[in-house]
């Protein structure tokens, strides 16, 4: 009995050897996994930030930030700054030779011109500056160029508006009392504003060009050259009727009231050209959903990236002049955190790689919804059962 009870009691001290040396050998082998996911977070961070130093070193070597950046379009730009400049001063001589209502207003056009290049000049460079993440724009400052848009043509309208109410008095109340200064003039004045025109049409000829050599978006476009385009194109139209009606008005006297027509005529098609160009900024600031087929082109890469990924939801709306695009998609229950996190992290690299894209969020889930997670957070009721109903299932799992 005795020494069966020896024997019995060294069997179990070598089983406990053995469960420790098991145990021990687990441990280590935890220890030596988190050593290891540490090394790879710690290679996958120095990859990020060497990443990181490089791209801005190249970024602070370059004269700017800005990927859409091409000779044309510097050209395109500093030829419609320096040439506004100087049909400015040739309006000015202009309207003081013969204080034309219309010379009047293709010269305040011409002033806002100048005023808003710089407006939007400024805007872009701020907003090239910003970095795409930062600690007072988390977001970068994309925005910023269509706020600068939109101020452009808030002072356009406000010149006009006021161009038109001269105008009306002019042709109704003083009835042609500059009719007499026009009558003393030469032709020199009238063909300066033709010769504006054929200026005119030559830089919107010149944006129009920059604009399709350097837009590879197919969705969003240039909103610098876009507004450059439009001015050009409005100056060209109110040059045109300011130089026809001069020619009138010079002709004859009994045509004193071509003058302030055709500045009728300009200030409601400059206000009307700037009320769309206005909008559409709007629109882009307030979020306006994306176009359907760029929608479905996302909703396409999202689908064939994994073939256990399935898309549940697609959004693309502005944000700005580019998109934010939110995708939810579904993954099979069984897959591990990691694998899920770094499938979502691949797919947001995929789609925020694409020029027309701001930022991308994916979020991922294990079924499908149907319903709009984000009306749900809203409705408190709603919410709650929600919530409920999610807590009952979990536990009957977890049971």
């Amino acid at each position: 009995m005795k020494s069966a009870y020896g024997s019995t009691s060294k069997e179990e001290q070598l089983e406990g050897n053995s469960l420790l040396r098991n145990d021990t050998n687990v441990q280590n082998s935890r220890e030596s996994s988190t050593s290891q996911e540490q090394d790879v977070l710690s290679q996958q961070s120095s990859i990020y930030f060497e990443s990181l130093q490089e791209f801005n070193k190249k970024n602070c070597d370059s004269d700017s930030n800005d990927k859409r950046s091409t000779p044309s379009r510097a050209f395109a730009i500093k030829a419609s700054l320096y040439v506004n400049v100087a049909i400015l001063i040739t309006k000015i001589y202009a309207y003081a030779r013969t204080f034309s209502l219309s010379v009047l207003a293709a010269l305040i056009d011409s002033a806002l011109d100048v005023v808003s290049q710089k407006v939007l000049e400024s805007t872009e460079n701020h907003s090239n500056k910003v970095k795409r993440s930062s600690a007072l724009y988390p977001a970068g400052a994309a925005r910023l160029e269509p706020v600068g848009v939109l101020t452009c043509a808030a002072l356009m309208g406000m010149a006009s508006f006021e161009v038109l109410k001269e105008s009306l008095e002019e042709l109704f109340v003083t009835r042609g009392s500059i009719v007499q200064i026009h009558q003393n003039q030469n032709m020199l004045s009238f063909w300066g504003m033709l010769f504006i025109v054929l200026i005119k049409f030559a830089l919107l000829a010149l944006c129009e060009s920059a604009q399709k050599e350097q837009d590879k978006m197919k969705f969003v476009h240039d909103s610098t050259l876009e507004a450059l385009s439009q001015d050009h194109r409005n100056d060209a139209f109110s040059n045109a009727i300011a130089a026809v009606a001069l020619l009138a008005t010079m002709t004859s006297v009994n045509l004193w009231w071509v003058d302030p027509v055709g500045a009728i005529f300009i200030s409601l098609y400059i206000i009307h050209s700037w009320y769309t160009t206005g909008q559409e900024q709007i629109e882009q600031l307030t979020g306006k959903a994306a176009p359907e087929e760029f929608i479905q082109e996302l909703y396409n890469v999202a689908k064939n990236f994994d073939e256990r990924m399935e898309v549940d939801v697609c959004r693309a709306y502005h944000f700005g002049p580019k998109f934010l695009v939110e995708l939810e998609v579904v993954l099979p229950k069984d897959t591990l955190l990691f694998e899920s996190h770094d499938l979502g992290m691949e797919l947001q690299y995929e789609i925020e790689g694409r020029e027309e894209v701001e930022r991308c969020f994916v979020h991922i889930d294990y079924e499908t919804r149907p319903y709009d997670e984000h009306v749900v957070s809203k409705v408190p009721e709603l919410r709650e059962r929600l919530v409920g109903k999610l807590k009952q299932l979990n536990s009957s799992h977890s049971v």
